[in-house]
C-alpha cells in the first residue's frame, strides 16, 4: 500500500530525527501524549505510578496541540520539527503502519519475550500491532465503539420496554420517543462521529470479514454491500430519527451526549466508551441507574455478534534515547499495578492482570462482552489519513442527501480516493 503525502512527511521526519538533539538525561523518559481530558489524566496517573515504583526515572510528558481534529497532523508536525521522544501514544493501526514503513518505530518482540507480555495480552491483541512478522505496539486500553447510549428513565417515560436489540425494533421505538417530544437519535456530525453509525451498520450488514477487506481495499467502496449499508442508514433517517442535516453537521459528539444523557432532549446516541467518563465526571450521573448502553441493534442475524472496538497502544521510537526505559514503562502499564490504575479511571484494559471487580458497572458490562463477540477495529482508524478525510466528508454528504444517486456519488468518490492511495 502506498500512502501519499503523509508517507513523504514521515520520511522527512525520519531524516530529521536522525539529526535531532539528544535528551537531557539517561533516566529521562519522554512520552508524546496528545490526549486530552480524562484520557490524558489516565496517562499522567500511569506516569506517576511508574515513577513511584521506579524513582530513578523522570518522565517528560509532551502534550501538544493536536493540529485540528486529527491528532496525526500534530504528531507529524512534531516529528518534522525535530521533536524527539521515546514513546508515542497511538490509536490508529493505519498510522502505525505508516511509521513502520518509514522506519520510525522499533519492534518490541525481544521485550515481549523478556517480560512475558503474552501472559497479559492474548495473540489477537498482539496481532493488531504486528507487521511483516514483527510486533511494534502493546495495547493497554480497549474500548467499545458499538455502544448506543440512553437513559433508562427516558425509555420508561416513552413506554419502551427494554433495549431494542433488533434494527426493526430500534426504528419502531422512534415514534414513542417523538410522542413525548424527544428527538429519537442525536448525531454529532460536525467532524467524525457520523462515521460511527456507518461502521456499525456495515458490521451488522456485511460482517467483520467484509469490513476487513474494505479497509485493505480488497473490495471496492462501490460494492453493493457498502451501498446496502447506506440504504440501511437511510431507513433510519426516513424513520425521522434525527435533527435536520444542518443541525447534525453543526454538532459535535459532545453535543449529542449532552442531549441524551444530560438534558434529556433525545433518546439515543452512538459513541465510544469514553461517554462513561463524561456521564460520571461531568454530568455526575450514576452508572446503570441514570444511564446505560446497549449494543448496536442487529440488522442481519448472521452478523449479530459483531462489535466495533478501539484501542490505544504505546510505540517505541526508532531514535529513542531510552528504549529500555520505554519497554519498562510498557511492562508497568500491562502489569497488575498498571491495570488497576486504568480500571480506577473507568477504562477497560485487555491486560489479563486486571481485577474485573474493580471496574464500574458500565465498564464491566462491555468488558464482559469483549471475549464473546467478533471484534473489529474501528474502520476509520484503519484507513489512511487521506481516505479517512474523504470517508468523514462522504458521510456528511450522505446525511444531507441520502438518495440513491448521492449514495452512488459518495461511494464513487471513496473508491477514487482509495484507488489513488492503495497501489
Amino acid at each position: 500500500m502506498k500512502i501519499l503525502n503523509s508517507a513523504s512527511a514521515l520520511a522527512i521526519a525520519a531524516m530529521t530525527f536522525a539529526g535531532g538533539t539528544a535528551f537531557a538525561a539517561d533516566k529521562e523518559l519522554v512520552i508524546f501524549n496528545w490526549l486530552g481530558g480524562s484520557e490524558r489524566d489516565l496517562i499522567i496517573a500511569l506516569e506517576e505510578g511508574f515513577t513511584a515504583k521506579y524513582p530513578d526515572y523522570e518522565i517528560k510528558d509532551i502534550n501538544p496541540a493536536a493540529g485540528g481534529d486529527d491528532p496525526r497532523s500534530g504528531i507529524r508536525s512534531a516529528m518534522l520539527s525535530g521533536e524527539q521522544f521515546d514513546l508515542l501514544l497511538n490509536t490508529w493501526p493505519s498510522f502505525e503502519k505508516e511509521l513502520v514503513d518509514a522506519d520510525l518505530i522499533r519492534p518490541i518482540d525481544a521485550a515481549w519475550e523478556q517480560y512475558g507480555w503474552s501472559s497479559a495480552l492474548n495473540d489477537s491483541w498482539r496481532n493488531l500491532a504486528t507487521y511483516h512478522g514483527k510486533t511494534y505496539g502493546a495495547y493497554f486500553i480497549a474500548g467499545n465503539r458499538s455502544g448506543v447510549w440512553y437513559r433508562p428513565d427516558t425509555l420508561a417515560k416513552a413506554g419502551i420496554a427494554g433495549e431494542p436489540t433488533q434494527w426493526k425494533d430500534f426504528l419502531s421505538s422512534f415514534s414513542a420517543l417523538k410522542e413525548i417530544g424527544m428527538l429519537p437519535v442525536s448525531i454529532g456530525a460536525r467532524s467524525w462521529a457520523q462515521t460511527e453509525w456507518f461502521e456499525n451498520a456495515l458490521l451488522r450488514t456485511a460482517g467483520p470479514a467484509f469490513a476487513k477487506e474494505l479497509s485493505e481495499h480488497k473490495v471496492a467502496w462501490t460494492d453493493d454491500r457498502v451501498k446496502e449499508t447506506f440504504r440501511n442508514l437511510r431507513d433510519m433517517l426516513e424513520a425521522d430519527c434525527c435533527a435536520e442535516p444542518g443541525a447534525m453537521l453543526s454538532s459535535h459528539w459532545t453535543d449529542a451526549a449532552d442531549a441524551v444523557l444530560k438534558n434529556k432532549k433525545a433518546g439515543f446516541m452512538l459513541i465510544g466508551s469514553w461517554a462513561n467518563q463524561r456521564a460520571k465526571n461531568e454530568y455526575s450521573l450514576t452508572p446503570v441507574k441514570d444511564y446505560s448502553f446497549m449494543q448496536f441493534p442487529v440488522i442481519k442475524p448472521e452478523y449479530g455478534n459483531a462489535m466495533s472496538v478501539d484501542g490505544k497502544n504505546f510505540l517505541v521510537m526508532k531514535q529513542a534515547k531510552n528504549p529500555e526505559g520505554a519497554e519498562l514503562f510498557i511492562d508497568f502499564v500491562l502489569s497488575k499495578e498498571g491495570a488497576a490504575i486504568i480500571a480506577e479511571q473507568n477504562l477497560a484494559t485487555p491486560s489479563a492482570h486486571v481485577d474485573p471487580s474493580s471496574y464500574d458497572p458500565i465498564v464491566r458490562k462491555y468488558a464482559q462482552i469483549l471475549p464473546l463477540v467478533d471484534v473489529f477495529f474501528v474502520l476509520d482508524d484503519l484507513l489512511p489519513a487521506e481516505l479517512s478525510g474523504e470517508f468523514r466528508v462522504g458521510l456528511q454528504k450522505f446525511l444531507r442527501d441520502p438518495s440513491d444517486a448521492n449514495i452512488d456519488a459518495v461511494t464513487a468518490a471513496l473508491e477514487a480516493k482509495a484507488s489513488e492511495l492503495y497501489q
